[in-house]
């Protein structure tokens, strides 16, 4: 199973922290790389516009139309 690089750091982050939510979120090593990431996010990614929403919505409409039209076929 491959896992988002972000998510496996938030695993390793739980792992370093006991398995505790909590202890990862008190979490005092800012010197640590994966500090940042702990929370499963990436904090350097640009929230999304309503433009690239409505576009991805669309899409996603789109397959799942195509998906429902060949199950019929």
């Amino acid at each position: 199973m491959q896992t988002n690089p972000v998510k496996a750091i938030r695993e390793k982050c739980l792992d370093c922290c006991c398995w505790s939510a909590n202890e990862v979120k008190m979490c005092p090593d800012e010197k640590c790389a994966l500090h940042p990431f702990r929370f499963g996010k990436n904090p350097y990614r640009a929230e999304r516009s309503e433009a690239q929403k409505a576009a991805t919505a669309k899409l996603t409409e789109r397959r799942l139309t195509k998906k429902t039209n060949q199950a019929h076929a």
